[in-house]
């Protein structure tokens, strides 16, 4: 169609996500983004948010369905589509939306860790008193010294396990 803008939006979802169907039961979802500008103040150098602008998003078929799970209030996202003016209101009929993966962190279906698809069992609960210590015979050997951290993140060794990834940095960081 000619007229149309194609614009990119990116802010924060402001309230619920409205699913609803059409007569045909296809499914549409609307949701408002808003949108803060930054502008740069030259009398102070530094940059400042501007007055929030709001865009009402509308999203149809599975697109719909999806958005209206996974999107909730204050997410982060990114939205492309057609802009257009309509009773003083921007509108965007979204072709695309998306988590900003700058704010937040996104799983889909098949990264999500086991535990959290349901997939495994989750961990057995930890016992309220300790057990009694056993005493030991031999004293355990040393542990052999590993090698330095690669400095490159690029070049480390992928981790076998998600708890490798998730466990909390002894280092202090």
């Amino acid at each position: 169609m000619s007229g149309e803008t194609t614009a990119v939006i990116r802010g924060r979802v402001y309230g619920t996500v409205q699913l609803r169907h059409t007569e045909r039961g296809t499914p549409a979802a609307r949701f408002t983004v808003m949108q803060v500008p930054r502008e740069f103040d030259h009398a102070q150098g530094q940059w400042r948010d501007s007055e929030p602008v709001p865009v009402i998003c509308t999203v149809t078929g599975p697109l719909a369905r999806h958005a209206a799970e996974c999107l909730t209030d204050t997410v982060h996202v990114i939205a492309t589509g057609h802009l257009a003016l309509r009773a003083g209101l921007l509108h965007l009929d979204s072709a695309q939306v998306g988590v900003d993966l700058a704010r937040h962190v996104a799983y889909i279906d098949d990264t999500l860790p086991a535990v959290l698809a349901g997939r495994a069992p989750a961990p057995a609960p930890r016992a309220t008193t300790a057990p009694e210590p056993t005493p030991r015979a031999e004293p355990r050997p040393a542990a052999a010294p590993t090698a330095a951290p690669a400095d490159d993140w690029w070049q480390s060794p992928t981790h076998r396990s998600w708890d490798a990834v998730t466990a909390p940095s002894r280092t202090g960081r």
